[in-house]
């Protein structure tokens, strides 16, 4: 997490602004979130597969997305939405072991 008090250059901040431009397309944006996916970003991981998840959030930095003036406006984002609507164990008749 970048906090306010890290301090960027503006070498930093092009970068930034480079590596966004390249995954702002939708392509580039379904690309990221099966990268992110991979890496583990969005699921328990075990311990061997720590080194794979720090490059997630090292890639996460590197997009800007983990400042916390960011973070404090994704997490109001993800409140806004509505919970995923699927069946229920109860409607289907079926358990998942891999749900929370």
């Amino acid at each position: 997490m970048i906090t306010k008090h890290t301090k960027l250059t503006n070498e930093d901040m092009l970068h930034r602004a480079e590596v966004r431009k390249a995954f702002n397309t939708g392509d580039g944006r379904a690309e990221l979130t099966r990268i992110l996916a991979d890496l583990g970003m969005f699921r328990e991981i075990k311990p061997e597969e720590l080194p794979l998840r720090n490059y997630g959030i090292r890639k996460l930095e590197e997009l800007g997305f983990l400042d916390i003036e960011v973070i404090v406006e994704v997490v109001n984002h993800m409140f806004s939405l509505p919970l995923a609507l699927r069946p229920t164990v109860e409607e289907t008749g079926e358990a998942y072991d891999d749900l929370l």
